[in-house]
């Protein structure tokens, strides 16, 4: 399934369903619009805003950063 990424507007293929960590609506719009390239991207910055902020994904909050950091890199809104 080809799909226009929404960030870097480039036609491509959507990530791995398996490489998507988030659920719901989240990872519903990730698999629709955003490219495996970009997808990539996000993958070395999540490790950077896990160190960074030292996120614990135990702590819900926690994961929220990291959802709405995804959102932002990704050029997406953020899921209600």
């Amino acid at each position: 399934m080809s799909l226009t990424c929404e960030r870097c507007k480039n036609p491509g293929e959507p990530p791995s369903l398996a490489k998507v960590a988030f659920m719901g609506p989240q990872k519903a719009r990730i698999l629709a619009g955003i490219c495996s390239s970009c997808w990539k991207e996000w993958e070395g910055m999540e490790v950077k805003v896990i160190n960074e902020y030292r996120l614990n994904f135990m702590d819900p909050q926690h994961r929220e950063v990291l959802k709405k950091a995804c959102a932002d890199f990704l050029g997406l809104e953020p899921a209600e």
